[in-house]
């Protein structure tokens, strides 16, 4: 008997998307700095990260009110559907320039969730359209199967909500609470949280202001990429957690 045959554990590994599997979100970051300037809002990466609530994690249209906000603070009346339509043309300029690949690390650690049997499934608020550029380009929609993968329109709310976790869990067949969610953001981990699953931090940047909210949204591990995780050793020691 293999280790993977022997691995037999009520678990599933469920993803978040962007940033945690494949990192766009240096895209996503400059479609808002750049359509704020569009609009006359000058914002480094580290302002945006101090003052945007949903800089990091999203969803695309409350990063744009947040944009709004700002704005309003300057004197500046900018309305954030034009900030939403100007990003969206910046990130898909930018998809098209970018080269788009899963993180390192992750395809091995897919194969190995994979051959031992787990159950695995994606949970992302992204919209359909963006998402299948992302997975298509990056080869992850033939390894996963669409019936696997939630997307925003599959979702009545998006996250902090738990609704993604809760399609996830239903499209795989096992409670919600015994998902190992893994997520980049916050508001991901908050909706995790909230159905009882073990949450795990991906974080796309290595700096305190971005794993620190991680932590305290309730990530019980941080890695900062996939090569650096035993994922049998992984799921074995989060079992023993949890019984």
């Amino acid at each position: 008997m293999t280790e993977q045959e022997g691995l037999q554990l009520p678990l599933a590994c469920v993803f978040d998307l962007e940033g945690t599997v494949v990192d766009v979100e240096c895209a996503h970051h400059i479609g808002f700095i750049c359509a704020a300037k569009d609009f006359g809002v000058e914002l480094s990466f580290e302002e945006c990260l101090a003052t945007l609530p949903h800089f990091i994690g999203g969803p695309d249209e409350e990063g744009a009110k947040d944009i709004s906000a700002v704005a309003a603070k300057r004197g500046l009346a900018v309305d954030y559907h034009n900030i939403l339509e100007k990003k969206k043309i910046h990130y898909d300029r930018l998809l098209r320039e970018l080269s788009i690949q899963p993180r390192r690390g992750f395809l091995d650690f897919f194969s190995t969730v994979k051959n031992a049997g787990i159950k695995y499934a994606i949970g992302s608020v992204t919209n359909q359209d963006q998402a299948v550029v992302l997975l298509e380009r990056a080869g992850l929609a033939d390894l996963f199967g669409y019936e696997n993968i939630v997307l925003r329109e599959h979702v009545q709310r998006p996250k902090p909500a738990p609704d993604v976790w809760i399609e996830t869990a239903k499209r795989i067949g096992v409670e919600p609470s015994k998902q190992i969610v893994f997520e980049d953001s916050p508001r991901g981990i908050n909706g995790a949280i909230e159905v009882g699953a073990y949450c795990i931090g991906m974080p796309v940047y290595n700096r305190a202001n971005v794993i620190t909210p991680l932590i305290n949204a309730g990530a019980r591990r941080i890695f900062l990429q996939w090569d650096e995780i035993n994922p049998l050793a992984l799921m074995r020691n989060i079992y023993q957690e949890r019984i």
